[in-house]
């Protein structure tokens, strides 16, 4: 018997109707569990030269020891397969309360190869598991199919995890949904999923968690959940959930406007609603499985529909395409979740499609006679619908920014911000250079959950002690000034390990090693006390470092060097034109020099960006060295 994890991996060919298991137990020393363990199957499963959108692209939903257990925020699942977009490793992650009840039912991780002939959902009940058709809920939103599936076996509180009709319709950024806005966002997992014709997961499990020594685990539980509840960072986020935050955001220059076209909108800094909105149509705040930090916000509007939203669309569906209608927000919100698609790329198309409008790179004619103005009703909710529905210009955009680009003529190629094929999470990097680092080495351009770039921002609110607070955790204060090139690849270093600390234990990263617990010194007493093992904190740190170098060679298998860890040009050449960073832009000497150092902390190879053999081994990771380097 193992304790923490329930030691199965379910194992489900599509195309052949068969369902196998095989023990957790070999990998968990060296990977741990959910991102880690993932990252090894995804790396072990792929056969490289497989489309994303191929049978053979393995699917794989990953929970980790913690998931499902008496511990605060443990309800984390991680999702990993090629990515349609990058064609590189995908990562996705999502809360809500899908993750406990696999566990439950008695599986740690769930392995999809091949495809379906019809549509299909699969049904865990405790155990038994079976492939049942899905052909009347092919069409059917993920709102609607996830009330479908519980009706038609009888159980309301059977926990569904699915695809809308954007995945379905292979829309390369559609995205999972779970409850009424708990997303596995980014990558395209939507679009494998329903590359698969696989339409749904449902869960029911009635069994547990095994836990060593669960009498401490609870009392240090009950702690953990009072702190959370005190923190300062949790009481805000439970009463007013980011709104009061988004202000600010473009006032410090962290959040750009449009299409990374502008900062320090005075009209979103002087006239944003969306403390009105959320007294108007919030009806509470709600947290995910056992978690009491309540971070999501819960609107009923009466005329648009019910849902919960966090973090990225009150500025994607506001700033970033000009907009300062809050009903147009929720509108968006509310579609993109219902349709299954990733609001954070949704909102960079048409942001892009709004600038190469204003700059008479495109017309209306290029957009079904839908005017591309900023900010426009109208263009905003016809581009998601168009988009989930691949209907005229929908149809481009469908393929990605870079595919539109290249019909829409060369001018407008020159416009796209990408890196690595996904749209950069909509921070201001020209004036935030480690936050800009992290973005350009990560995979997904997102350096959030990253403590260090967390660091720069709230060096705005008081440079003296958060440039102290640098000094004594990455040993410079210069590691806080968001403007300065200097001290930067040490804090990225430690934010990669830490953010993967809480990934592979299945625990929200937002508390553990992000706002209330900044280090990894609660997670490995939670981790111990769960599994009755008695790791140091640098061993889980150094499981951290195995997935990072795992999944780099995934990528460096895939065809990534040096060079794929960059910036759009337009951070190199564009410098901001006002704010408080007014004029900054990022050195492309300066920033290669980052690149230089980090490369150096991590033990990879400075010319190419490749993990040396001596890291590799040093990890065991020789049979990766072997593959990729060469014997």
């Amino acid at each position: 018997m193992m304790n923490g994890w329930t030691g199965k991996i379910l194992n489900v060919d599509l195309s052949e109707g068969k369902i196998t298991t095989e023990p957790t137990e070999s990998y968990v020393d060296d990977y741990i569990g959910g991102r880690g363990l993932g990252a090894r199957l995804i790396y072990d499963r792929y056969t490289p030269g497989t489309g994303a959108l191929d049978p053979e692209n393995p699917l794989i939903f990953n929970t980790g020891p913690l998931t499902g257990t008496a511990v605060p925020g443990s309800g984390r699942v991680d999702v990993t397969a090629l990515s349609p977009m990058s064609n590189l490793r995908a990562k996705s992650n999502f809360g809500g309360y899908w993750g406990p009840e696999l566990k439950y039912a008695g599986y740690d991780h769930i392995v999809f190869q091949g495809k379906s002939e019809k549509p299909c959902y699969l049904w865990i009940k405790d155990g038994r598991v079976e492939i049942r058709d899905a052909e009347n809920l092919w069409g059917k939103d993920t709102f609607e199919t996830q009330k479908a599936i519980q009706q038609e076996l009888g159980d309301p509180e059977i926990k569904v995890v699915c695809i809308g009709p954007a995945g379905e319709n292979l829309v390369q950024f559609a995205c999972l949904i779970t409850e009424t806005g708990d997303a596995a966002g980014r990558t395209g997992m939507g679009a494998v999923m329903g590359s698969k014709n696989l339409k749904a997961i449902a869960v029911r499990g009635s069994g547990g968690v095994n836990v060593a020594r669960p009498e401490e685990l609870l009392e240090l539980a009950i702690q953990v959940n009072g702190e959370i509840r005190e923190n300062p960072a949790y009481q805000e986020l439970a009463n007013w959930g980011v709104s009061r935050s988004i202000p600010m955001m473009y006032e410090h220059s962290f959040f750009p406007v449009g299409y990374f076209e502008d900062v320090c909108w005075e009209d979103i800094m002087k006239n944003y609603q969306g403390i009105e909105f959320m007294e108007k149509y919030q009806l509470r705040s709600l947290g995910c499985f056992n978690c009491p930090g309540r971070c999501m916000s819960f609107f009923s509007h009466p005329e648009i529909g019910k849902g919960v939203t966090s973090c990225e669309p009150f500025s994607g569906f506001t700033g970033a395409v000009w907009n300062l209608d809050m009903d147009v927000f929720w509108e968006a919100t509310v579609l993109c979740n219902r349709m299954g698609m990733d609001g954070t790329e949704t909102s960079a198309c048409i942001g892009l499609l709004m600038e190469l409008y204003h700059d008479k790179i495109i017309t209306s004619g290029d957009t079904d006679d839908v005017a591309m103005e900023r900010g426009d009703k109208e263009a905003i909710l016809t581009t998601i619908r168009k988009i989930a529905g691949r209907e005229g210009y929908g149809d481009l955009l469908a393929k990605g920014q870079m595919a539109a680009a290249e019909k829409f003529g060369p001018e407008a190629v020159e416009k796209v911000d990408q890196i690595k094929g996904v749209a950069p999470h909509a921070y201001e990097y020209r004036a935030y250079k480690g936050t800009g680092l992290m973005a350009a080495v990560g995979h997904r351009g997102d350096p959030l959950p990253l403590r260090g770039s967390l660091l720069e921002f709230d060096w705005n609110m008081s440079a003296e002690w958060f440039q102290q607070v640098a000094k004594e955790k990455y040993g410079s204060e210069e590691a806080a000034i968001p403007t300065s090139y200097e001290g930067k690849a040490l804090p990225a270093f430690i934010s990669e390990h830490m953010e993967r600390v809480a990934d592979n234990l299945g625990i929200c990263k937002w508390v553990y090693t992000l706002f209330v617990y900044e280090d990894a010194e609660m997670p490995t007493r939670l981790f111990n006390l769960v599994t009755g093992k008695d790791w140091e904190i640098n061993k889980l740190l150094k499981v951290s470092e195995r997935v990072r170098n795992l999944e780099r060679m995934f990528d460096v298998r895939q065809g990534l060097r040096r060079a794929d860890d960059t910036l759009p040009k337009k951070f190199f050449e564009q410098p901001l034109s006002k704010g408080k960073f007014k004029d900054e832009v990022m050195d492309k000497e300066k920033f290669e020099q980052m690149k230089d150092e980090y490369y150096d902390l991590r033990g990879w190879d400075k010319e190419t960006g490749i993990p040396t053999r001596e890291k590799l081994e040093e990890l065991g990771l020789g049979d990766v060295a072997d593959e990729v380097l060469g014997l």
